[in-house]
């Protein structure tokens, strides 16, 4: 029995690890991209000041700020299961993504301005320092089973098909435009 559940241990935990690297670097992803976003939008007054606010709280009420964005997706969240357990299963997903990415963009902000309060709190310096050693793991497990080569090919599959769309609606403009112009 002991025998079979190694066996079992180690026939799924690969897979997992493989997931668990794959969520890691998704969330890579859209951090690198949401805070470039986020950034742009902090440019608006009324971010401003809220930023501002931010930064004169104590490094407890910062870290407590991190709850805000996820108590605030919750409701989206079930309402997005739901949807999936209504039939709308697609619809469901993409809120799902939508909160996710929007939790995430709040969060990484939130992050650029709180860090250094946060860095104060040696717990918060230990699990920061795992979660960063934990996403060059998932890197280099990548890396390994050569996945980075795949994601790669696939970023220029949707470049290329992003460019393709894109000169297809200006095209249909331009037709749209010139017919217009006829009338």
């Amino acid at each position: 029995m002991v025998i079979l559940l190694q066996r079992l241990r180690r026939a799924v935990s690969l897979p997992l690890m493989v997931l668990a690297a794959l969520v890691i670097l998704f969330e890579d992803f859209v951090w690198a991209r949401v805070t470039v976003l986020v950034a742009v939008i902090a440019r608006l007054r009324l971010v401003a000041r809220i930023e501002a606010w931010v930064a004169t709280r104590g490094r407890h009420a910062t870290l407590a700020l991190f709850a805000v964005p996820i108590a605030c997706l919750i409701p989206f969240k079930i309402f997005a299961l739901w949807l999936i357990a209504s039939g709308h299963i697609v619809t469901g997903i993409l809120v799902i993504v939508a909160a996710k990415v929007t939790g995430t963009a709040i969060s990484a902000r939130l992050f650029v301005i709180a860090r250094p309060k946060l860095m104060t709190f040696p717990t918060f310096v230990r699990v920061y320092g795992a979660v960063l050693r934990f996403s060059a793991w998932a890197h280099a497990l990548l890396d390994q089973l050569g996945l980075p080569a795949a994601i790669r090919a696939l970023r220029s599959g949707f470049r290329a098909l992003r460019l393709r769309i894109r000169a297809g609606a200006k095209a249909l403009l331009d037709r749209v435009r010139i017919a217009l112009a006829l009338k």
